[in-house]
C-alpha cells in the first residue's frame, strides 16, 4: 500500500488573501479619515450647538418697531417719536422695518412693554421679523428692548432718565432716538456677505486670490484699504446678547479693495476655512464700529458687545493654502489604496 501524500498548505493563496484584507482595511481607514477631515466644521458645530446650550444669533434684516407705550395721554408725541426711531433704523438701508399699514393689517399696531419669549416667537412668525423693538415709558424713565425672533431672547436693552424740569412730550422723541442710535452702535457686526451675482457663491476665486461682496449700508464710512473681519457671535447665557451676553470669534480677515455705494468688494487674506464663508455671514468693520460707538457715546461701556473676541491664531494658513490643504491629500491616498488592491487581485 502506498502512503498517502499530505497536501501542502497553500501559503501563496493565504498571503494574497491577507494582503487583500490589509489593503481593504487601509482603504476603509483612509476613507474614514477623509470623511472626518471633510466634516470637521460639522463636528465643531455639533459640539457648540443646542446640546451645549450655545446660541448663534442670525443676521438681523427685518425688524418690527412697535409704537411707544406710555401711561399718559400724548399720542401725538409718541407717534412722532415712533417715526423718528424707524427713520434711524432705515436710513442706512441695513434694516427693513415693517410699515404702519402692515402692522395695522396684522392687527398688532399698539404699544407694548416687556414680552415673554412665547409672545416674541408668535409675533415674529406672524410678522416675518428677525427682531422686535418695544419702547415704553414708566414715570420719568424711557425703556427700550430688542428681542430676536427665533427664541425670544433679549438682544439689547437700555433706558434713559427724562428731566423733571421739562415736559415728557418734549423729551420723548429725542430720548427714544438716542436709545435707537445706542442699539445700532451696539450691534457687533456692520455688514454681511452677499452671493456673487454671476458665480452664485459667497467666495469668488481670481487666480490665487479670493474675494467676497459685503453689504455695508449707505451711510458707512468704510473705504478701500480698510480691514474687515468675518465673525461668529455665540451666547451661552441668558444675558442680553449684544451687551455682555455673548462672545465672538473672528475666523477670517480681509481688506476692502473697492466700494460701490452700499456694497464693497474685499479680498480674503486669512481664514480658518473658506467653506465657512456663506451667504449672510456676519462681517465686522473695525473702523465703522469705532465711528458708530464714538459718535453715539458708547465707548467701552456695558452697552457694547463683550470685547473679548478671540483673534485669529498666528499659525493659520492664508486663504489660498487653506483650500488646497485637505482634499488633494485624501484623494491621492485613496488612489494609492485602490491601485494596490487592483495589483494584488491581478496576481
Amino acid at each position: 500500500m502506498m502512503d498517502s501524500m499530505p497536501y501542502p498548505f497553500p501559503w501563496s493563496i493565504f498571503i494574497r488573501l491577507m494582503i487583500v484584507f490589509l489593503s481593504m482595511c487601509g482603504f476603509c481607514n483612509i476613507n474614514a479619515w477623509g470623511q472626518s477631515l471633510d466634516s470637521t466644521s460639522d463636528m465643531e458645530q455639533s459640539l457648540t450647538g443646542s446640546d451645549r446650550g450655545v446660541f448663534e444669533p442670525k443676521l438681523l434684516r427685518r425688524i418690527t418697531v412697535f409704537p411707544i407705550q406710555t401711561d399718559q395721554v400724548m399720542s401725538e408725541a409718541t407717534e412722532g417719536a415712533w417715526w423718528k426711531i424707524r427713520e434711524r433704523l432705515t436710513e442706512s438701508r441695513r434694516f427693513f422695518v415693517a410699515s404702519k399699514s402692515y402692522l395695522i393689517q396684522k392687527d398688532v399696531f399698539q404699544g407694548r412693554a416687556d414680552l415673554s419669549p412665547a409672545d416674541v416667537i408668535i409675533l415674529a412668525k406672524l410678522l416675518d421679523a428677525d427682531a422686535l423693538v418695544v419702547t415704553y415709558l414708566r414715570k420719568k424713565s424711557l425703556y427700550m428692548r430688542v428681542y430676536e425672533g427665533e427664541y425670544g431672547r433679549i438682544l439689547w436693552q437700555n433706558e434713559t432718565q427724562l428731566q423733571t424740569t421739562t415736559t415728557v412730550a418734549k423729551q420723548i422723541s429725542p430720548a427714544a432716538e438716542k436709545l435707537m442710535l445706542n442699539f445700532i452702535a451696539s450691534v457687533p457686526y456692520q455688514g454681511f456677505v452677499l452671493l456673487d451675482d454671476i458665480k452664485g457663491s459667497a467666495v469668488v476665486r481670481e487666480g490665487d486670490r479670493y474675494f467676497v461682496r459685503i453689504e455695508v449700508g449707505e451711510n458707512s464710512s468704510i473705504e478701500a484699504g480698510d480691514h474687515i473681519q468675518l465673525v461668529k457671535i455665540r451666547s451661552d447665557s441668558l444675558r442680553p446678547i449684544f451687551m455682555d451676553g455673548a462672545n465672538g470669534e473672528i475666523y477670517g480677515e480681509g481688506r476692502v479693495v473697492s466700494r460701490n455705494r452700499n456694497i464693497v468688494s474685499a479680498e480674503i487674506l486669512r481664514v480658518t476655512d473658506l467653506r465657512e464663508i456663506k451667504n449672510q455671514s456676519l462681517v465686522r468693520l473695525p473702523s465703522e464700529m469705532k465711528r458708530l460707538r464714538d459718535a453715539y457715546g458708547l465707548g467701552n461701556t456695558s452697552t457694547s458687545v463683550n470685547p473679548d473676541i478671540r483673534l485669529l491664531d498666528p499659525g493659520l494658513s492664508s486663504a489660498d493654502r487653506e483650500l488646497k490643504e485637505k482634499k488633494p491629500l485624501v484623494m491621492v491616498l485613496n488612489f494609492v489604496a485602490n491601485l494596490a488592491i487592483f495589483l494584488v487581485l491581478a496576481l
